[in-house]
């Protein structure tokens, strides 16, 4: 289910102001000194159905700082929240997904794939537990299509699914500083590094009170920041994002986050067999990888590799995303979806950006 944001006025209207200094003493006719002016926020589409996400205030290299070195909130109003309940609950989610729940405790939080029968991920979701329920955070795009899934493997179990996205929003708040703006009465998640590669708490928040939390949040020292700041702080992380990088046609092992959401040592889960075997006997026909760009040039999402130089013959593999490091010194940072034949760390592939052909050579992330 997708909602709109109930922040969707209040970032519309939020501006920063920013003071450029001007040097009047080399510009003939120009006035020494400096002006002020208004960023308004923009916003990028997320999915097919009309959710937006802020994609920034107008400076992202300082929301990026912020992330890095104090304290960042994000308004993801990509998520959506399914909400069991029940004296089963922990083991129906636990017979369904490929982590191991059964040992965990109120406040915890667990990364997990939701797994088909035939192994494939239908969604990777971030497990909350509290005393009463359970809530799994997810992709907007994929809630309407995991409720049904876990419905049609309720049969006498006392269990209860729903949908709540209406009845929660969620807020991330990023950086090195993110605790010291935890809510008092609203529940909140240290979500694990492997989610995002940086420190970061998940806040639920009744839609109503959102505005109010935001604007305590900005007051306190805060900053809001968009996707643009903090696809690039993940990007360089190394960090696959479920319906960006890979999606429901992609195994497990495709993923390259096996050790963070997939435990072999837990009791039967849907799809279990094809991932063990796939653990014990082969390796996947693609994996995420990263790609070390030999020129300081940025692919998009979307741009086709190659296994020679002409840049023609056989696709080996597609880049998934793209962002300028600053932690790296300002190189490019590419994951890429590439087939097993190319995907083995050192060896090169190739690529157009524009009408030029480069080189890049795979790492492991």
């Amino acid at each position: 289910m997708t909602i709109p944001s109930p922040l969707q006025n209040t970032l519309e209207e939020y501006q920063v102001e920013y003071t450029p200094q001007h040097d009047g003493e080399h510009r003939e006719g120009a006035s020494t000194g400096s002006f002020q002016t208004q960023l308004l926020s923009e916003f990028i589409p997320w999915g097919e159905d009309g959710c937006s996400v802020l994609a920034t205030t107008g400076i992202v290299e300082l929301e990026y700082a912020a992330i890095q070195k104090s304290a960042a909130i994000f308004d993801a109003s990509n998520r959506s929240t399914i909400k069991i309940t029940g004296s089963e609950r922990l083991d129906c989610v636990s017979r369904l997904t490929t982590q191991q729940l059964l040992d965990m405790k109120n406040g915890e939080s667990k990364l997990a794939f939701v797994t088909s029968r035939k192994g494939a991920v239908l969604a990777d979701v971030v497990i909350h537990v509290l005393d009463e329920f359970i809530l799994l955070d997810l992709d907007c795009t994929v809630a309407n299509q995991l409720v049904e899934h876990i419905k049609a493997y309720i049969v006498m179990e006392d269990v209860h699914v729903e949908d709540v996205t209406d009845q929660t929003h969620w807020f991330w708040m990023l950086g090195p500083s993110s605790t010291e703006y935890t809510p008092r009465e609203a529940p909140w998640f240290k979500l694990p590094n492997e989610f995002l590669g940086i420190d970061c708490i998940a806040i639920a928040i009744q839609p109503e009170e959102a505005i109010v939390f935001w604007k305590g949040a900005v007051q306190n020292g805060a900053r809001p920041v968009g996707w643009y700041a903090l696809n690039m702080a993940r990007v360089e992380q190394g960090t696959p994002m479920f319906m960006i990088d890979f999606d429901m046609n992609n195994l497990p092992h495709e993923t390259s986050l096996i050790q963070s959401r997939v435990r072999f040592d837990k009791g039967c889960y849907l799809g279990q067999e094809i991932v063990a075997r796939m653990e014990s006997l082969g390796q996947p026909k693609k994996r995420l990888v990263e790609l070390e760009m030999e020129k300081a040039e940025l692919p998009i999402s979307g741009t086709q590799l190659w296994e020679n130089e002409t840049g023609i013959g056989t696709q080996v593999g597609v880049v998934t995303s793209s962002a300028i490091s600053p932690l790296r010194g300002g190189v490019p940072t590419v994951l890429a979806m590439v087939a097993k034949k190319s995907a083995l760390p050192g060896n090169k592939v190739y690529m157009y950006i524009g009408q030029d052909i480069y080189q890049a050579e795979i790492k492991d992330l």
